[in-house]
């Protein structure tokens, strides 16, 4: 029995250390779960998820009207020349101390000079339509002067041959000039008679004040549309308004 007993007691001495071991791993588990049940659960991030979109709007040409031309205005023509074209003929030139005389047409133009005061009287080119004899004089017996008139009376005519009487022509294109000696009138007008007859036949003079288109030192330069048995004098009268 005490054999026995002895055994025994060996045997739970074999054993008490197995026993412990057993209670201390069964300790450490228990830690190890109370651990992970007393430690903070681990957060998850929230799923993301895409939120539908719609369809992009359909994008559609607007209609558009069929392109119209601009409206342009009718072609207009070329200005043209009223007149005929210059030949590029000098022109031609008499000259006399106190009388020129001579036939002229439409082209060259003519150039008339009274060499006694440099007095000068021209027809432009295409200003007569045919032959006219024309002269150019000092009139030393006028049958009548212009009032205010002042210094020389000159006598422009013109006639169609073989008429001896006189005509009166007008300028198909540019106008017929006179130049004059003026002096020292700065303000000198010229006076222009044209020559006619009254009942009786005797000589009757109709005058007119045109004012100088030109000017420079000692001379002006008159205008005239026509002329025929006209008689020319510088007046200090002023033209007609």
């Amino acid at each position: 029995m005490t054999q026995s007993m002895l055994a025994s007691s060996d045997s739970n001495e074999v054993n008490r250390p197995r026993r412990t071991r057993a209670i201390g791993a069964c300790a450490l588990l228990a830690v190890a779960l109370w651990a992970c049940s007393s430690s903070t659960p681990q957060q998850t991030e929230p799923e993301v998820t895409a939120e539908p979109t719609s369809a992009p709007p359909e994008v559609t040409a607007e209609p558009t009207s069929a392109p119209t031309a601009e409206p342009t205005s009718a072609p207009t023509a070329e200005p043209t020349a009223t007149g005929p074209k210059s030949s590029g003929r000098p022109p031609m030139t008499a000259e006399g101390k106190d009388k020129v005389t001579g036939t002229f047409g439409q082209t060259p133009a003519a150039k008339l000079t009274i060499t006694a005061d440099q007095s000068v009287f021209r027809i432009p080119e295409f200003a007569l339509n045919d032959g006219i004899l024309v002269t150019f004089m000092i009139d030393k017996k006028p049958p009548k002067k212009a009032k205010g008139g002042i210094g020389t009376v000159y006598r422009v005519m013109a006639q169609r041959p073989p008429a001896e009487e006189t005509s009166t022509v007008s300028s198909a294109g540019p106008k017929f000039t006179i130049k004059v000696p003026t002096g020292k009138n700065a303000s000198a007008n010229l006076a222009v008679g044209e020559i006619g007859k009254d009942d009786k036949g005797k000589e009757t003079v109709t005058w007119k004040v045109v004012a100088p288109a030109q000017k420079e030192e000692g001379f002006a330069t008159f205008e005239l549309a026509d002329f025929g048995n006209t008689m020319l004098q510088v007046t200090s009268e002023a033209p007609a308004p």
